[in-house]
């Protein structure tokens, strides 16, 4: 990774942000540029005092990071809208990777609209690090569930250039639909041809560089979804969850799916979302 871009509001949540975003542009050799976006629909003289006062802040931050954390920065403070403007500037400057804090929690609101997050994930190809947690080391374990898809694919490969030392776990959640009926012991000839096929699938799928070469293959997990994902999360205590985002096809909007738009609203520790390099389809959603 060459240019990253962190975005921040500056909050507390955004401090994370920043210090994460300090720590892998240092690790990676990697220029850093924190933005902050005023919004422009604020009357303009608050405007313009919100966005110097933003400017002086987060230089006096940054130039306090970049000593623990060297690497080449910039920082600028901008009017505009949060959502589609970091979007644009961060494609304008072909940054490779977008840093975000979490943002504030709205019992209501947020089950009424989309979040800033949710906005910028779906108006940008480019992979996006949501930082919850305190960066305090490096990431040591990453959680990756899959489908054997373009985006999971992308998920793990980005996975593995941010963080090269970390041990990477991917999973499969195989899904027999109604097994009960088929037979009444586990390991019956309904679950036995799903696991087979989901087998051939996956070694398909790893063969065709699905797969980096140094994670293992995948477990494959029967259950649901969510269900798994906190069995895995109880167990491996990851720093770092990676997915990959689908796309429609076409000229549609991007979409998130259920699963993945639940977790950006609500992530168990930081977590990475990802785009395939060429829209896949509405295939499984992450």
């Amino acid at each position: 990774m060459k240019e990253m871009l962190c975005a921040t509001d500056l909050s507390p949540r955004s401090d994370r942000a920043i210090r994460r975003a300090f720590r892998l542009a240092s690790r990676q050799d990697a220029k850093l540029t924190i933005l902050n976006v005023v919004d422009s629909e604020l009357p303009v003289g608050m405007a313009e005092a919100l966005r110097a006062d933003a400017e002086t802040r987060l230089e006096r931050y940054a130039a306090d990071l970049a000593i623990q954390f060297p690497c080449s920065y910039e920082v600028q403070a901008v009017l505009g809208d949060p959502a589609t403007d970091l979007a644009a500037i961060a494609r304008e400057a072909d940054v490779d990777l977008i840093i975000l804090g979490l943002h504030r929690h709205r019992r209501i609101l947020d089950r009424l609209s989309s979040t800033t997050m949710e906005r910028l994930v779906r108006a940008t190809h480019l992979p996006v690090l949501l930082v919850r947690d305190p960066a305090d080391h490096d990431y040591r374990i990453v959680l990756a569930p899959v489908d054997f898809s373009p985006a999971a694919t992308a998920a793990l490969h980005q996975a593995r250039a941010l963080s090269p030392q970390a041990q990477i776990v991917a999973f499969y959640v195989l899904h027999v639909p109604f097994a009960h009926f088929a037979h009444t012991d586990q390991g019956g000839p309904a679950e036995d041809a799903n696991l087979r096929e989901a087998t051939a699938e996956m070694e398909a799928w790893a063969t065709k560089g699905g797969l980096p070469a140094e994670i293992e293959r995948p477990e494959i997990i029967e259950g649901g979804l969510r269900e798994i994902l906190l069995q895995q999360l109880r167990c491996m205590k990851p720093d770092l969850v990676a997915i990959g985002a689908h796309a429609r096809s076409g000229f549609a909007p991007f979409i998130l799916g259920n699963f993945a738009a639940s977790l950006v609203r609500d992530p168990p520790c930081d977590l990475l979302v990802t785009r395939p390099p060429k829209a896949d389809g509405p295939t499984s959603s992450s």
